[in-house]
């Protein structure tokens, strides 16, 4: 019997931050927006490993799901009862990247470009793809490992890991339309560490999305407002009318006083964030 050992590692990468660091790879920005006349972007890659690896480019689509994890394949839209708005189009289907495939040495960077195509009849809207950079094994043939823990009849194969990290690609046309709603919150604690925990229901409405953060603040009575726990990742998409934050928080619990979470849009630099919405949550015990 051959025993073969593969380890696939795939990963959304979803922040308002502006890069990201990985074992293989170094991404900025984490999302690309392209609004108005915009018609271009650059993403820049950086080999964050120490060996010389390949990666290979291409588009993939998603839609979000409020559930943990937060993205899922678009032909299981309707698994997760996601309703995709009436002319929806993926954005891969006139948008175009360049190169395919990089090569990239340790701390080596490179810059992919993506442009947009736009038809003559593209109606206002959001229209949003994935692009994936997949890190691409070495082209070399198993190698046999001796191992005496096998049978006289066993042998077990090595494989490197396959990794890819996609980001969003958004562009919108028209003028921005947007309304995000936060609801009464609850509450949860983590078990493991006993930290408060915040369930921040938001309602979207409106023909755009938004790359968003969460922010929640506690006053205590006869105290002065503190920052106690931040999310970002806060992304509200055409496809979902509503989606619940949870938000760890770095107290055991709250004292009497007050609470105010706050919905910022977290695209551009962090001093371009508007705030969209907030609410105060009274506490008293």
């Amino acid at each position: 019997m051959k025993l073969l050992r593969v380890l696939v590692l795939f990963v959304i990468v979803m922040a308002s931050s502006a890069h990201v660091a990985r074992a293989q790879l170094l991404i900025t920005p984490l999302q690309v927006v392209m609004e108005g006349r915009d018609r271009t972007a650059t993403i820049v890659l950086v080999n964050n490993s120490n060996q010389t690896n390949t990666y290979r480019l291409q588009w993939e689509q998603f839609v979000q799901v409020n559930k943990l994890g937060g993205y899922a394949p678009i032909e299981e839209a309707a698994k997760y009862n996601v309703v995709l708005p009436e002319g929806y189009r993926n954005l891969m289907d006139f948008a175009v990247f360049t190169p395919r495939q990089i090569t990239l040495s340790p701390n080596e960077k490179q810059t992919v470009r993506v442009a947009v195509r736009r038809p003559a009849d593209l109606a206002d809207g959001e229209y949003k793809s994935h692009l994936k950079f997949k890190v691409m094994p070495a082209i070399t043939p198993p190698e046999f490992v001796e191992d005496p823990t096998l049978g006289e009849n066993e042998a077990r194969f090595g494989a490197k890991v396959n990794a890819s990290f996609s980001i969003p690609v958004i562009y919108r046309v028209g003028d921005y339309d947007i309304n995000v709603e936060l609801q009464w919150p609850s509450f949860d604690v983590n078990p493991k560490t006993g930290n408060l925990i915040i369930n921040v229901p938001a309602i979207r409405s409106g023909m755009h999305g938004v790359i968003g953060a969460l922010d929640a603040y506690f006053t205590a009575r006869g105290g002065s407002e503190v920052l106690i726990g931040s999310l970002g990742n806060a992304n509200l998409f055409p496809e979902l009318t509503e989606r619940t934050f949870t938000m760890v928080t770095n107290l055991d619990g709250l004292k009497p006083g007050t609470l105010r979470v706050v919905f910022k849009k977290a695209e551009g630099q962090t001093n371009e964030h508007v705030v969209m919405d907030e609410i105060v949550v009274p506490v008293t015990n």
